[in-house]
Order: C-alpha cells, then sequence, then structure tokens
C-alpha cells in the first residue's frame, strides 16, 4: 500500500473521530454523514485526479462522493448483520504491512499530520477490511470460469505483450580514461568481463552492478541505445552515462514477446473477479438504497 492511500484513510479516520464538528449533509437508516467527511473526502478525490490530469465537475463529482459514503454505511451495516467481523490481529497485521511498506518513520509523520491516534487509525483499518471482506463475499474467487478466462486472453492479446529486456551487469568508473585503461586490459590480456568484474569488486575500486534482467528503457536514453546494440554475449564501452562511464555486458536477451496464457492465467482471474465484484456491489447498493431511508439535506 504506497503513501497516498495510506494518507487518504488517515484523512478519512481523522475526520470520523471529530464527533460534532459540523452539520450533517445526510442521513443514512438513522446514521448522519458529517459535512467535514465530505469535505474532506472531496478533496482528497480532487486531489487524486488532478495528479491524473483528469478534469472534473466538482459539483457531480461532490455528489458522487457522498453516494460512495452512503455505500459505505450501508456495506458496514450489512456486514455487521451477516456477522462478517475482522479480527484484532488482522488488523494489526494489515497495519504492519502498511507500516513495511512505508517505513516508521513517514507512517508516524503521517499520523502526527493529522492529529491522529493509532487507535483511531485501527478503527478506520477495521471498516475497511470489513467492506472488502463483505465485498469479496458477493462473488466468490471461484466466480470465473476457465473458459471466461481463455476468452479474455483470446480477445486482447495485445494487452499482454511483455517488452523486451536484457540480463546485464556494468562496471561504473568515475572518468572515461579510467574506464578506457580496463577496456584495453581486457582486450589486450583476453580477460573475460565477468572475471575483471569480480576482481574489481574484491579489490573495491569501483562499483560492480549486477542487474539481473532489466528493460533497456530503466536507463538513460544513450546508454539504452548502447544496450541495444550490444550482442548477446558481449560487452561493450566506455559509454557515459548520468554519473560516470561504464562497461556493459548483456548476458541474454529476450524479445518484445505476447505472454503465454499460463504466465498470465492467474492475473486474468483476478482482474475478472474483481470486475465481477464492482458489478455485483454497485448492484448490491443500488437495491440495497431502495429499501433504505435515506435522507441527503440541502446546502
Amino acid at each position: 500500500m504506497n503513501f497516498r492511500i495510506l494518507y487518504f484513510i488517515a484523512v478519512v479516520i481523522c475526520i470520523s473521530c471529530s464527533a460534532g464538528c459540523s452539520r450533517p449533509v445526510a442521513e443514512v437508516n438513522g446514521e448522519k454523514i458529517d459535512k467535514a467527511v465530505l469535505d474532506l473526502h472531496f478533496r482528497e478525490k480532487v486531489q487524486e485526479l488532478a495528479q491524473q490530469n483528469i478534469s472534473i465537475d466538482k459539483a457531480k463529482l461532490k455528489k458522487a462522493v457522498l453516494q460512495e459514503l452512503i455505500g459505505e454505511k450501508l456495506i458496514l451495516k450489512e456486514a455487521a448483520a451477516r456477522g462478517i467481523r475482522v479480527s484484532a490481529e488482522e488488523v494489526t497485521k494489515e497495519i504492519d504491512a502498511i507500516r513495511k511498506s512505508v517505513g516508521d518513520k513517514q507512517f508516524n509523520k503521517a499520523l502526527r499530520e493529522k492529529k491522529l491516534s493509532l487507535d483511531a487509525f485501527k478503527d478506520r483499518t477495521r471498516e475497511k477490511m470489513t467492506m472488502k471482506a463483505f465485498i469479496e463475499s458477493l462473488v466468490g474467487e471461484d466466480a470465473v470460469s476457465e473458459e471466461e478466462i481463455r476468452d479474455f486472453y483470446g480477445n486482447s492479446r495485445k494487452t499482454f505483450i511483455k517488452p523486451s529486456r536484457v540480463f546485464m551487469s556494468m562496471i561504473e568508473f568515475d572518468t572515461e580514461d579510467a574506464a578506457r585503461a580496463v577496456a584495453d586490459n581486457m582486450k589486450k590480456n583476453k580477460i573475460e568481463f565477468d572475471d575483471m568484474a569480480k576482481k574489481i569488486s574484491n579489490e573495491r575500486k569501483t562499483a560492480v552492478m549486477e542487474y539481473g534482467w532489466v528493460s533497456p528503457d530503466f536507463f538513460s536514453p544513450l546508454l539504452a541505445n548502447a544496450i541495444n546494440n550490444i550482442e548477446d554475449g558481449a560487452y561493450g564501452g566506455p559509454y557515459k552515462g548520468q554519473k560516470g562511464y561504464y562497461l556493459i555486458k548483456v548476458k541474454e536477451r529476450q524479445r518484445e514477446s505476447i505472454a503465454k496464457y499460463e504466465e498470465v492465467k492467474d492475473d486474468i482471474r483476478k482482474a475478472l473477479v474483481s470486475q465481477k465484484r464492482q458489478a455485483a456491489v454497485a448492484h448490491w447498493i443500488a437495491q440495497k438504497k431502495k429499501a433504505s431511508k435515506i435522507e441527503v439535506f440541502p446546502k
């Protein structure tokens, strides 16, 4: 879970713990939704869409956010009625995962900035996990058939293009002269690249980097072009990079290709299950709203 998601959760919790801070904007089966809750959810959504350069109609967006909050109220109440519970141990495990993802320093900073207690954060995390469990209960993992997965793969093969990549390593030098001297020594004395890299690494004279499988586009355009022109099993250089000069060996190369069915089967299944769950919860909320007492108060 990245920090943006953590920040979103923290904002929601912060206002959920501030009882009576402003007037309600809606009431769902007797439970009020505070204006502060709506405003902060709305600001978070605006920020999220702005980062994606998506233009918005603020009035329509605010109505949509309010409907999301109404849906949350309905889900949490139904989850309780169905006996869907999230244990303290599960909540602790989830929060530990968040801490590990963003780091203790950033985690604690987020709580301080929002004047948020850890207990309040736990409460909101439990709500999020409860809603997730409820949605998963609507559509099981076995809801997608093998035929559906194969149909999706067959109709969307271009979606599963695997970009070209190389298995490579490089030796970094501060100057071009130093890099060229090593390259000349290797050529003159017929020293293999891997042997020279090991020698330099042991002597700790400069940096030797084993990248494993990586896309050439990960590097600067100059280095990417150089990597693309090195034959498999060969090395080249020195090449100028952003921080110095490099000798590079391309050990193996995989061309752009379409992933095999078995390679993406599980990912397709997860995507299709997610789609069915989204559709199912949207339908459930729509039906539940019809049977609920919901009042949206005027501005």
